[in-house]
């Protein structure tokens, strides 16, 4: 990992300095060869006000990418914002919110189950033959001193960055049974939003949990559920202690300023964060202002994966015989390939080859060991070395060497003569090719 960080006077200096270090990771990302993508991401318990993740689309890549089709909004998976679903059609029936179902009949009262032993969301829609959108989870968080619940629909999954920027970016984790117990009144697995408001310092809820007509949730009571539950009539989307907000992972066919979000994975390869005053506050990072008043230093944060680099290089590079390195970070520019060892007069040409080049300070590999011709093409292929000069006793003869590229499956015949200057041009132009 390359680390680096910024310490600045001012959020207008901060953003020099972190703008500097975008840039420079952009080109060195260009002149590595990666093809990469900026998207918008969370800082987390990093905190500060501002991420840009730099990632590389690949289908091995653990991360997930974010974006819309026309590229006007792209992010990782854990900054990726969705829009709020449409609420089902709802009237208002002496001040309390009821949805009409069935031409006009409303939701019943809550209805208790008892479901003993049960407590998955795939085992409860089993037993109450439902559906995982139709179910209302409650996570209940614990938040140094104090509990947090959060709620969301059965079919989405909580998530925690979100949740902790719509907390303002405190730690927090997953209650133990023993909080959890406190909270509700009941076991693990049977939490429910209902009559808790009390005992939680906040309860955040999810966009899409605040639109449904009604749901099935714990009772807060060991072995039952509850049926027909409505937002807004059975627990409050309103209140000192309540957060309605996007607090779940996207999904496919959600929307984004209306447009379609899609999906594609990729490599994570550098971030930046705009830190702000967070740690230097800590360590005592202070400076005089013109004013002789000590201050924080406003702090940037910036680092790079070396060795992510390396890989998202191969999976963007290779074929089935091997990698296919970019020339500014492969282990050599040139492979001199040696048919024939054996032979004084081609091994004569082939370590002549050599010396030239690393005369014209290239970075040069001679394959001088003896072994088949066939054995040393297949282990060329394999290392992904960008250009390979091939020197055997029948162009020897022909006073030619064959040059290769290992992205091209053809190779070239140039004369003995002219195979330094040709393969000088082909290291510039491949070089060139990346810093264009």
């Amino acid at each position: 990992m390359k680390d680096a960080y910024s310490f600045d006077a001012t959020p207008e200096t901060l953003e020099k300095s972190y703008r500097a270090m975008y840039d420079a990771y952009c080109r060195i990302f260009t002149r590595c060869g990666l093809e990469y993508v900026i998207v918008e991401a969370e800082s987390g318990e990093m905190g500060g006000s501002g991420s840009h993740q730099f990632t590389v689309p690949c289908q091995s890549g653990e991360d997930t990418i974010v974006y819309t089709q026309d590229g006007s909004y792209a992010a990782n998976l854990e900054r990726a914002a969705v829009d709020p679903l449409p609420r089902d059609d709802r009237q208002c029936l002496a001040g309390t919110p009821v949805v009409p179902v069935d031409k006009g009949r409303e939701i019943p009262p809550m209805q208790e189950v008892h479901t003993p032993n049960i407590g998955s969301i795939e085992a409860i829609c089993a037993f109450l033959k439902t559906q995982p959108k139709d179910m209302i989870k409650t996570l209940i968080y614990a938040a140094g001193d104090s509990a947090v619940a959060a709620l969301v629909r059965g079919d989405h999954d909580l998530n925690q960055e979100k949740l902790t920027q719509a907390l303002g970016g405190g730690h927090m984790e997953l209650a133990d049974e023993p909080t959890i117990e406190k909270v509700t009144g009941a076991k693990v697995g049977f939490a429910g939003p209902m009559g808790i408001a009390g005992k939680v310092s906040k309860i955040v809820v999810d966009h899409a949990v605040a639109a449904m007509a009604a749901g099935v949730t714990g009772a807060n009571k060991t072995d039952y559920h509850t049926r027909n539950v409505v937002p807004g009539r059975d627990f409050p989307l309103e209140g000192q202690n309540i957060v309605v907000t996007d607090i779940r992972y996207a999904g496919e066919g959600d929307t984004y300023n209306g447009k379609k979000l899609l999906f594609k994975k990729g490599i994570e390869v550098g971030q930046v964060f705009k830190l702000g005053t967070k740690y230097s506050e800590k360590l005592g990072a202070k400076f005089l202002d013109e004013n002789g008043n000590e201050k924080p230093c406003i702090m940037g944060c910036y680092g790079i994966g070396i060795n992510r680099i390396l890989a998202s290089a191969i999976e963007l590079g290779n074929d089935d015989n091997g990698i296919i390195w970019p020339i500014s970070i492969a282990p050599f520019e040139v492979l001199v390939t040696c048919v024939n060892q054996d032979d004084e007069k081609v091994a004569n040409v082939a370590e002549n080859l050599y010396q030239q080049l690393l005369n014209d300070g290239l970075d040069v590999l001679l394959d001088d060991r003896p072994l088949r011709g066939g054995v040393k093409f297949k282990d060329a292929d394999l290392i992904g070395i960008p250009i390979r000069a091939t020197v055997g006793a029948r162009s020897v003869a022909e006073g030619n060497v064959e040059i290769k590229l290992r992205s091209q499956s053809e190779s070239q015949r140039v004369s003995i003569e002219q195979a330094r200057a040709k393969i000088s041009e082909l290291v510039n132009t491949l070089k060139e090719q990346l810093n264009a």
